[in-house]
């Protein structure tokens, strides 16, 4: 396609095997602590969830960089997204966070807005007919690694997903990635971000 299409979420019919980024992230006003590899930690400290002391770290744009679905055909369904973005903004309620993305599959662009609600250390929002519940975990640094569990009626699903600020992490943290999705029973065989190709506008750049 020669020109990549706008197409608003809201409104329109939820897809199960859609892997929008909105699944995962009402999400990630939480800042991240660096896992070191060379420590070893096991599956319990790996998979802890937590919260950060300061959310603010986390606020602005994070661009995807891996991730992986469980069951299988929601693992294959990210097969269809090329890359995405997220940008995640404060409210005047400190248990609320404004989780805007763009997300490049079937060969358009899909932009989409959600309030997100933070209670502990968990976050909850509604997409569609789905509801979502999901952590954040310790992984690189400049980076969130999130979980998310979803359900719509009487189907369930869940992913790890992986963002940097960069949209690139080093080599060596990816072992520390697979680990803590061993521990999670996911597959290890992510899918990636293709890097050839290009991030979908965000019309508020435009603004700044």
């Amino acid at each position: 396609m020669n020109q990549r299409q706008k197409v608003s979420v809201e409104g329109r019919a939820a897809s199960s095997l859609r892997p929008t980024m909105a699944l995962l992230v009402a999400v990630l006003l939480l800042a991240v602590v660096p896992l070191c590899a060379a420590s070893a930690p096991d599956c319990d400290e790996l998979v802890k969830p937590f919260m950060p002391e300061d959310s603010k770290l986390v606020f602005g744009k994070w661009v995807y960089v891996m991730g992986a679905g469980d069951p299988l055909h929601y693992h294959d369904a990210l097969g269809s997204l090329r890359n995405s973005w997220i940008d995640l903004s404060p409210t005047s309620n400190d248990q609320v966070v404004i989780l805007r993305w763009g997300d490049y599959c079937f060969n358009r662009c899909i932009f989409g807005e959600v309030n997100a609600t933070v209670t502990g250390i968990a976050t909850t929002f509604q997409k569609n007919l789905s509801d979502h519940k999901g952590h954040i975990l310790q992984t690189c640094p400049d980076c969130l690694l999130w979980t998310d569990t979803f359900r719509n009626r009487d189907v369930t699903g869940r992913y790890i997903l992986l963002f940097s600020r960069t949209g690139k992490i080093d080599p060596e943290h990816v072992d520390i990635l697979k680990k803590q999705a061993e521990c999670l029973n996911f597959p290890v065989n992510f899918h990636r971000a293709d890097a050839s190709a290009e991030l979908c506008p965000d019309d508020k750049d435009k603004t700044e």
